[in-house]
């Protein structure tokens, strides 16, 4: 055990400075009108679905390039007759919102649930605005325009779904939590230090955390951003300063309602010192709990039970 004590506490000590843009504020702040400006043009049709305490929707709402996001929302028992709290789900990359009896456990314990495709991956939503310089990943899909990339839409569409979620009736806007895994996990952080509506983060595996490590040891999703890199060097300096705006070592100081994080101990896509160097810049009341032989699977389905007990005693009534 003395390997795996020491193991955790070099991660607990892991200190990246926040080294925002000098405009980072001003620039959420400037995304922020346009989220919260524009009518989101919410449609919803009921689907028929076997189990009868799930009120399973297909949703959509528009982003703030007219793109249509696609997505699920599913409705427990008790919301025909009060506002019940949500838990906003965001995939992981390449993925897209999963079968509505996946979110079962959610229904179970009273809680709706608003399930997201994000945009070009395998969910049902396309997108309206095209890309600049960058490789097909997203976090390089037109990153020389940090208002236009792929990680930009990624964000803002996340930070949508909040405001959906507000305007829906069954809904209490005042009991908003946010999740998600490896690419969701890192916007679920993101959203959590950019929108003030979240009242409770749980984020598995984040990704986007620590983008320069990420682009040098060429980890997960960024490896084709690395290569680009490799091959135009002169545009490192931008990239990095473009990345610096959605790096969650930036934003988790904004964070102000309470986290819990998992992670691997081995995961060579999302590695926990990245993750580590994200979490320890959170100021609001946070747990981790790391994974000691995991991978990128995290904590699996044994950490679904310490998110429902996390959701439970802070968002249930």
């Amino acid at each position: 055990m003395k390997l795996f004590r020491e193991e955790i506490r070099k991660l607990q000590k892991v200190k990246v400075k926040p080294d925002p843009p000098r405009d980072l504020l001003k620039f959420w702040s400037r995304a922020g009108e346009k989220i919260r400006g524009l009518p989101l043009d919410i449609e919803r049709r009921r689907v028929d679905f076997p189990l009868d305490k799930m009120s399973v929707f297909d949703i959509s709402f528009s982003a703030i390039d007219g793109t249509r996001i696609k997505g699920k929302l599913i409705l427990p028992p008790e919301a025909r007759s009060g506002k019940q709290p949500v838990i906003i789900h965001y995939h992981g990359a390449g993925g897209g919102s999963a079968p509505a009896d996946c979110y079962s456990s959610w229904i179970l314990l009273g809680a709706a649930v608003l399930a997201i495709d994000f945009r070009n991956q395998s969910g049902m939503t396309g997108s309206a605005s095209g890309f600049g310089e960058g490789p097909s990943c997203i976090f390089g899909m037109g990153i020389m325009d940090k208002e236009r990339c792929g990680i930009y839409n990624l964000y803002t569409d996340a930070m949508r779904a909040v405001e959906a979620a507000k305007a829906t009736p069954e809904i209490d806007s005042a009991r908003i939590g946010v999740t998600g895994g490896s690419q969701g996990g890192g916007v679920a952080l993101a959203v959590a230090a950019l929108s003030s509506d979240v009242k409770l983060c749980m984020a598995d595996v984040p990704s986007s955390c620590w983008f320069e490590k990420r682009l040098f040891d060429k980890s997960g999703g960024v490896a084709d951003l690395s290569n680009f890199v490799k091959n135009r060097p002169e545009t490192l300096e931008r990239i990095l300063d473009n990345l610096g705006y959605f790096d969650n070592v930036n934003l988790a100081p904004q964070i102000n309602c309470p986290v819990l994080v998992s992670c691997g101990l081995r995961d060579p896509v999302c590695p926990p010192e990245n993750v580590y160097a994200a979490y320890n810049n959170i100021r609001s009341e946070k747990h981790i709990h790391p994974y000691l032989f995991a991978q990128h699977e995290g904590g699996g389905a044994l950490h679904g039970r310490i998110k429902l007990e996390f959701f439970k005693k802070k968002l249930m009534k």
